[in-house]
């Protein structure tokens, strides 16, 4: 994962690159495979499934909307290899998008996912192929669903709960998972649970947690080189929307990803720039996310 560095500095100098042609692909992906942990020899199997997602996700076209490459939502996953038999995977997932600011060349970190417990069978050189009307492969149906969800959240910084479409989407994919019978699609009381999490994303009950990804972003990074004082207070507002939202049960998950992708940048927003009170900023964020009280208590 790429370190932020110095956000304000960063948002303030740095010049929006142009536009180059437009792909009908969403997603600049880079993803990683490792199997250290699988007593394997031939580890051509797990170089040939890098490759094969890294080609799926970055040449399908998820949403069928028209992107320059500038606009493709540039992600990061690590796929880490547990167990491996007869061409059965076990693994865990982590996954982080992020996304373009406005009039800068600085891409802020969105969401940081984990699914724990990811199990799917590949086959070498067997087509990944996207299929809307019809899942025949769980490693498909995992990488679809996030793929969605990632679109969705991403429209969501842009308008308010505009990713509703996607989601729906990422829905369609679940219900064709379990209808399969495939593992990891099941309701339960893991502390990561696909269904229940899309099910949040898709209810009323997320709307605040969608309303503060859309001020953070459009009415705080976004402006951020216009108004830096107003931008800052649009952040905090934010803020304060998802302590609203809350960090008990399945919200747990969604505030989290956030938190876990945005500490260092919201650490670094406010130690620079134009000053602001941030007394209230800081005991919200203590709150919803205490792992990072060393990057809070800098926030003066």
């Amino acid at each position: 994962m790429r370190q932020v560095k110095k956000i304000f500095f960063l948002i303030n100098i740095l010049s929006l690159s142009s536009l180059s042609v437009c792909f009908s692909q969403d997603f600049k992906a880079n993803i990683t495979v490792d199997a250290s942990r699988v007593n394997q020899s031939n580890t051509e199997i797990f170089q040939n499934l890098q490759k094969q997602l890294t080609e799926f996700m970055n040449n399908t076209s998820f949403s069928g909307r028209k992107m320059a490459v500038s606009e493709r939502i540039s992600i990061s996953i690590f796929l880490n290899i547990s167990n491996y038999q007869d061409n059965s995977f076990e693994a865990s997932l982590q996954i982080q998008s992020s996304r373009p600011i406005y009039q800068t060349n600085y891409e802020s970190p969105l969401v940081l996912l984990k699914d724990p417990a990811v199990v799917f069978n590949y086959q070498e050189f067997t087509p990944l192929v996207l299929n809307e009307n019809r899942v025949d492969s769980n490693l498909v149906a995992i990488f679809s669903y996030y793929a969605w969800v990632l679109i969705a959240l991403d429209a969501d910084t842009y308008a308010f709960n505009g990713g509703d479409n996607y989601y729906r989407r990422a829905q369609n994919v679940l219900g064709m998972a379990q209808a399969n019978g495939f593992s990891g699609w099941a309701i339960n009381n893991k502390s990561f649970n696909k269904p229940m999490f899309l099910n949040l994303l898709v209810s009323n009950e997320s709307l605040l947690f969608k309303k503060a990804l859309y001020e953070y972003h459009m009415n705080g990074l976004d402006k951020m080189t216009l108004d830096p004082l107003s931008a800052k207070k649009e952040v905090i507002k934010s803020i304060a929307y998802i302590q609203s939202f809350g960090n008990n049960g399945t919200h747990r998950t969604l505030v989290q990803g956030f938190f876990d992708a945005k500490a260092k940048e919201i650490q670094e927003l406010f130690v620079a720039g134009p000053n602001i009170d941030t007394n209230g900023l800081v005991k919200s964020l203590q709150a919803l996310a205490p792992l990072f009280g060393n990057y809070w208590s800098d926030i003066k």
